[in-house]
């Protein structure tokens, strides 16, 4: 069935704007009136001729009255509302069912009450309650108080919603009620969405899968940035004459477009991937919390009691008895923090078994498809001293038996989600107790990578003995996407006069689309691409492609800067720094590095570690940052000084894991 087209717009600051109008509409507010422009009325009433509109805000049944009003007035057809952020559609109570099936706002409610008389917030959480249905929408005074009001409410939120901060309010909002998922829903079956106008990141999702995403420049510039990038329509004004322009741009491309069969042709559907401060973890107002808690953290500098930890191990029998689960997300970088953990922990107790648990829907893949993933990793850590395996994985083939209850349960997550709702609580400390289930800690794996270098096993192949078509040599690892291909390959060519090679290495060497990729980016600039799996030691590459895995840190010896990927996508954040840093090769990363924040934290002011911080001018800033590195390296001491840091860690994590094993033996 030929699906029709659908405009789909927002309200407030879309459609209506607070600015005074003699002869506007208005819409009535908490404090102030707001107005819709009579020629906005006209346009849409145009726009009705050639496809059917919807309506997508933040509204409520209650407060959209005035629009009906209006619109019916008028008669303005309206084919759909989407209403309270895309977590109801009036005339689809399944769809209202769905979002908040297993939730009680109520209850909700209550606690944030409580949270909020308890620390003194200037939070109003009365005033809208009684008109919103499927959202809480609180009155802040203060947007950074907002953000550490939702951090302190997230053990009762516990990942099951998605919040938006402004100036004055704060709304929760279940996580399965969007505006697109809304719309897709209810209506994708007969209708696809042609246009779409917003101004707020609460549209993103509408604007990234319309054909002609439309905005002003009133709405948030994170907005603004996306329309461009897509190839849609920012208005150059702001406010109603901002609405009117918009407006007419959508009405000129319906115009241009109704002859053909299908108007999905404008631009490709859906667009690029959101901006990271969309992500509720990314967004400014929720990483200036983050700064504030890292910048308030003073991480422990002491060092440990070691004969504190060696009568522990006595009083617990050198562990025999004891077995530790630790749960953790997938077995990759994980590996190098459970070591250093377990390098840390069997000096004093090297008869306990460790069961490790790892997400269910992480078994079976590549680096978990049997037992034998786990101990080619571990190596010489493995063996009990009386024998037999010191591990075990449920649901991993190949696993040896259970052996009975945990003793103590260790969380080895560093991953907003897998953390939920405890992130906020525990992501700046190496080690800390769970404030609700007994027996169980956060260990911060960040912490646990720094403290070596050299905690895990290379294959035994030797690299250093390489040579290639000059002495400086760029590193370019752990790339994900199109940006980070742009600035390995754009940026090597920019520095030609003073880098004479490049190793590039995908965080995933089978990935073909990404290979064809960074092969085309190579050839445009003139070069070949070298695979190190066919490399002998005479080849001189000018750019060696890395396509096998556990060599990456011994290349590392050969570089004197390093790109590291992924830190302009929201789904991998980033990767950690440290086999660069360890080989003492100074690192430019993306502005997302939550996979170490603690390393590149403690480092970007000394030289050793520098962010990119737009992703339009990575390749620019890189190369900048590039030549300045390459003219004067930075002090080996700053960075030393954070490796010694942070060397006591894992005894640290282990005093307090055999403290607690002692307590309650």
């Amino acid at each position: 069935m030929q699906r029709k087209n659908a405009f789909v717009f927002d309200l407030d600051g879309t459609i209506n704007h607070a600015a005074p109008l003699p002869q506007g509409l208005p819409i009535r507010g908490r404090t102030s009136n707001s107005f819709i422009d009579r020629r906005v009325i006209d346009l849409l009433l145009e726009l009705a001729i050639l496809t059917d509109l919807y309506v997508a805000t933040g509204r409520s049944q209650t407060t959209v009255q005035d629009f009906k009003a209006h619109f019916k007035a008028v008669g303005l057809p309206i084919a759909g509302w989407i209403l309270e952020h895309g977590t109801r559609a009036e005339g689809c109570p399944a769809w209202n069912k769905k979002v908040l099936a297993g939730i009680d706002l109520e209850d909700i409610h209550a606690r944030a009450g409580r949270l909020i008389q308890e620390k003194g917030y200037g939070i109003d959480t009365e005033y809208y309650r009684e008109v919103h249905q499927s959202i809480l929408l609180y009155s802040g005074r203060d947007q950074d108080e907002s953000e550490s009001f939702l951090s302190r409410l997230s053990g009762t939120l516990n990942n099951r919603f998605r919040t938006i901060t402004g100036s004055r309010k704060i709304v929760i909002i279940p996580k399965r009620g969007d505006k697109y998922a809304a719309f897709q829903t209810v209506f994708g079956e007969t209708h696809s969405i042609i246009c779409a106008a917003g101004d707020m990141p609460d549209d993103l999702t509408l604007l990234r899968h319309a054909a002609f995403p439309l905005t002003l420049r009133s709405a948030s510039p994170l907005v603004q940035r996306y329309v461009e990038e897509r190839g849609g329509f920012v208005a150059e004004q702001k406010g109603h004459e901002g609405t009117v322009a918009m407006l007419r741009a959508a009405l000129d491309q319906l115009k241009k477009k109704r002859p053909m069969l299908s108007m999905l042709s404008m631009l490709p559907v859906p667009g690029p991937r959101l901006p990271v401060e969309e992500i509720e973890c990314f967004r400014p107002s929720r990483r200036r919390l983050l700064d504030r808690l890292f910048q308030d953290t003073r991480f422990p500098e002491q060092e440990p009691d070691r004969e504190a930890l060696e009568q522990a191990g006595r009083q617990l029998h050198a562990g025999r008895g004891i077995i530790i689960e630790v749960r953790m997300r997938d077995w990759g970088g994980e590996a190098k923090s459970l070591c250093n953990l377990l390098k840390a922990m069997v000096l004093f107790i090297p008869y306990a078994h460790w069961r490790l648990v790892f997400r269910q829907e992480r078994l079976g893949k590549e680096n978990l498809k049997n037992f034998e993933a786990i101990t080619s990793r571990l190596h010489d850590i493995c063996a009990l001293p009386e024998g037999g395996c010191r591990f075990s994985a449920p649901g991993v083939p190949q696993s040896p038996k259970e052996r009975g209850a945990s003793s103590i349960t260790v969380l080895m997550y560093d991953h907003p989600d897998d953390m939920a709702p405890w992130y906020d609580y525990a992501v700046t400390r190496p080690v800390l107790r769970h404030p609700e289930d007994n027996g169980t800690w956060f260990v911060n794996p960040m912490f646990m990578k720094i403290s070596s270098g050299d905690n895990l096993p290379d294959k035994n192949r030797e690299l250093t003995s390489l040579q290639f078509a000059g002495p400086k040599v760029m590193m370019a690892a752990n790339i994900v996407d199109d940006t980070d291909i742009q600035v390995a390959v754009q940026g090597f060519e920019r520095l030609s006069e003073t880098v004479d090679a490049l190793i590039i290495a995908p965080r995933v060497v089978t990935n073909p689309q990404r290979n064809r990729k960074i092969k085309e980016a190579t050839a445009h600039i003139g070069k070949k691409l070298s695979f190190l799996s066919q490399l002998t030691l005479t080849d001189r590459p000018q750019i060696l492609f890395v396509d096998t895995y556990g060599d990456l840190a011994q290349l590392y010896a050969h570089c004197c800067i390093t790109y590291l990927g992924g830190g302009f996508d929201t789904r991998k954040r980033g990767f950690d720094p440290m086999e660069s840093l360890s080989a003492q090769v100074p690192v430019i990363l993306g502005p997302i590095y939550n996979f170490n924040r603690i390393a590149v934290d403690s480092l970007k002011d000394t030289g050793w570690v520098h962010i990119l911080e737009q992703e339009g001018r990575a390749v620019e800033d890189f190369v900048r940052l590039a030549q300045g590195l390459l003219k004067q390296k930075p002090p080996v001491h700053e960075l030393q000084r954070m490796l010694q840091k942070r060397a006591w860690d894992p005894l640290r994590v282990a005093g307090e894991l055999l403290g607690d094993l002692v307590a309650t033996r």
